[in-house]
């Protein structure tokens, strides 16, 4: 078993019209896939969405999702369940992955250049034949290949609990902030998008460890 970090690239045409609102919406900045269940052509998510809440729930009004609830986090994110039908074109794309021999590790996320990332723990059989499955009009691309995953009991990486531990203990995650995602980034010399990517993993795993999903 492999550790394999992909890019799904959809088109605008494939995208689904939720998901198209990180790319389109310039309150909208990003979304994290954080569980998922397919049953009968429907999905059922548990989302979060870096931006507006508000513009996020008078989309999902907008297209009709057929169940819906918006959580907000604050003024900048939200947390949100859905369940809605799937097109054919999802539908084929979600049949791909449907396959005894993979595991799909949240969070998938969505960005603004209509980019899914997902990580795959699967065989390399496998995942020759899901490469092969995926409809044509969309693009994978492998992100990173690793040996198999953590051991289950282990909730995050050494380098998103680091991240986590520095942010507390400069006060982000205070209330009101006494540091900001610069202030962290600075302390631990990265990135202010790599230390945002391990801050939002991290409080994923942490989410889907506390509901008991994603293993």
């Amino acid at each position: 078993m492999r550790t394999i970090r992909i890019a799904i690239t959809h088109t605008a045409a494939t995208i689904h019209p939720i998901h198209a609102l990180v790319c389109e919406h310039p309150d909208v900045h990003r979304e994290l896939l954080l569980y998922f269940s397919l049953s009968d052509g429907y999905e059922t998510a548990i989302n979060y969405l870096e931006g507006d809440p508000d513009v996020y729930e008078r989309a999902l009004q907008d297209l009709e999702i057929d169940e819906y609830e918006v959580y907000p986090d604050g003024e900048d994110g939200c947390y949100s369940y859905l369940r809605d039908e799937l097109d054919d074109y999802n539908k084929s794309l979600a049949t791909a992955f449907r396959r005894d021999e993979l595991a799909v590790v949240p969070p998938v996320e969505y960005l603004p250049d209509r980019r899914l990332l997902l990580t795959l723990v699967t065989t390399a059989d496998e995942f020759q034949k899901i490469t092969e499955e995926i409809p044509a009009e969309v693009s994978i691309d492998v992100l990173s290949i690793d040996s198999a995953p953590r051991a289950a009991g282990s909730t995050l990486t050494s380098t998103q609990r680091r991240a986590i531990e520095t942010a507390w203990e400069l006060g982000y995650y205070e209330i009101p902030r006494t540091a900001d995602l610069e202030a962290v980034a600075a302390e631990l010399d990265s990135a202010v998008s790599s230390v945002s990517d391990l801050l939002r993993r991290a409080h994923a795993n942490l989410v889907a460890a506390e509901l008991g999903v994603g293993d």
